[in-house]
């Protein structure tokens, strides 16, 4: 039951304080109409259950085996087994992963059907399950993460500069990999790197759970960037705002497909490997209806709800005549999203347990909040002057990749799996609606274009927030 409890609070923290920005905008400022924001409201209902749902089902049915699956594959004795599903477990969890649906879903949207969902979804699910291997390479041979990070984000620049880069693919790749470090893949990604790393003890505990999600989330940048080079976009596209034609058992229907390669995955190793109790499988088929249930319901309330209202309040926000205002409520929205994320408090403990109580983590709550806020407001900038995403992401990570040598290890893998956790639900699902309904009616702007990227500015500030911290701890040590 406390888990229960806990869920239910993680979930409403979250929700809570951004929604009452949110109505008090809809009441002074934005004032979309009436059924709108009521769809918003029945939207944010369905979201926050199927959350609630959702996590329970990962917790209970999914990470269990994430470990158990990765505690089996080492005793095998053979890498190749073991980085051959390292792939198919990325591959799998991608599919699974909510956040993913939605920037699929969004980036189908903006481009009008030009780039399909289901195209999205493979690739960055493609591009994770090769990382996910390579992180694993990594875990085997106890290579530094340094020399990996910074050849993986030296070839993601490499590539985006290349001439056969669409442009509108650049945004959406750093946006792909800021997504997939969502609900269901970090905590399976982790489980999974985590029970490997029990066969193998050779590491510490912080090196063996830290930087394997900022390895895999390198992997659909240059996926998608890929897919950018060899999928043609028309240039005369135009953005669908309509709700299409989602259902409740359309989605659920969607959702069973999307959950079916990772119960699959489950089911060969329970034949072959694992050979559970009845009693253990069945309490983990509960776990994944819970999963699929709740998942349902989040991709539905996002469709019906947040996606239609998102895009008209940005709509309302960038006819104003004073349109700049959506800086500032950027800025506000950004920061009440990050200081309420239950996944920030637990980046914040982290970083406090591995500085020894250096960095408070009232500190550390405060420094990323700041970070993000400032790069939500950044991004809403972008759309109002038309300003390149990679000219702020380029010297991002330069400054983060040098900063990476001054930095300890442990801060070193914190910083760039805390990339994630900033992109919570609301950022995700709602924040970047605001931001393509805003970038739809200003003029000369292209939603795919400038609607983009958002993500991947929230997700820099973590890693340049934590990195800072971490060189302060060295030089006080």
């Amino acid at each position: 039951m406390n888990k229960v409890r806990d869920t239910i609070l993680e979930v409403v923290y979250a929700v809570l304080p951004i929604t009452v920005v949110i109505v008090i905008l809809q009441v002074a400022i934005i004032r979309i109409p009436f059924d709108v924001f009521l769809s918003f409201l029945i939207g944010l209902a369905l979201v926050s259950v199927g959350l609630i749902l959702f996590l329970l089902g990962v917790h209970a049915g999914l990470l269990p085996v994430g470990e158990m699956i990765g505690s089996s594959l080492p005793k095998t004795g053979k890498v190749w087994l073991v980085l051959l599903f390292s792939f198919i477990l990325g591959f799998a969890v991608t599919v699974a992963e909510p956040d993913v649906w939605v920037l699929a879903g969004y980036v189908d949207m903006a481009s009008g059907s030009a780039i399909p969902r289901a195209v999205l979804i493979l690739t960055v699910a493609l591009g994770l399950g090769l990382f996910v291997m390579i992180s694993m390479i990594r875990l085997i041979t106890d290579i530094s993460i340094n020399y990996f990070l910074v050849a993986g984000y030296i070839l993601i620049f490499v590539i985006a500069f290349l001439p056969g880069v669409s442009d509108a693919m650049i945004p959406i790749s750093f946006d792909a990999g800021g997504v997939t470090t969502g609900p269901m893949a970090v905590p399976f990604i982790l489980a999974f790197g985590v029970g490997i790393a029990s066969v193998l003890k050779s590491r510490s505990g912080s090196q063996d759970g830290f930087g394997l999600v900022a390895l895999a989330s390198i992997g659909p940048v240059i996926a998608v960037l890929i897919l950018g080079m060899i999928y043609q976009i028309p240039e005369d596209i135009e953005m669908d705002t309509s709700t299409g034609s989602y259902t409740l058992l359309g989605t659920l229907f969607e959702v069973t497909i999307a959950l079916s390669p990772l119960v699959i995955f489950f089911l060969f190793f329970q034949f072959y490997m694992l050979k559970l109790q009845t009693k253990q499988v069945m309490k983990l088929i509960g776990g994944i209806l819970l999963t699929l249930f709740g998942m349902t319901l989040f991709l539905h309330g996002v469709h019906s709800g947040f996606q239609p209202a998102g895009t008209a309040m940005g709509q309302n926000l960038g006819e104003l005549s004073y349109n700049w205002i959506v800086i500032p409520i950027g800025f506000i929205l950004g920061f009440v999203a990050t200081f309420a994320e239950p996944a920030v408090r637990v980046l914040n403990q982290e970083v406090e347990k591995v500085s020894s109580g250096y960095i408070p983590q009232k500190v550390m709550l405060y420094t990323i909040s700041i970070g993000v806020s400032l790069s939500v407001a950044l991004a809403m900038t972008r759309i109002i002057y038309g300003l390149d995403l990679i000219y702020f992401l380029l010297p991002g990570y330069i400054i983060a990749l040098v900063m990476i040598y001054f930095s300890g290890k442990d801060f070193t893998s914190i910083a760039f799996d805390a990339g994630g956790v900033a992109t919570g639900p609301m950022t995700v699902t709602f924040i970047v609606a605001i931001a393509l309904g805003f970038s739809q009616v200003q003029p000369e702007s292209n939603p795919l274009v400038e609607g983009f990227g958002m993500i991947s500015l929230v997700a820099l500030a973590p890693i340049l927030s934590v990195l800072t911290l971490g060189i302060l701890y060295g030089s006080k040590k």
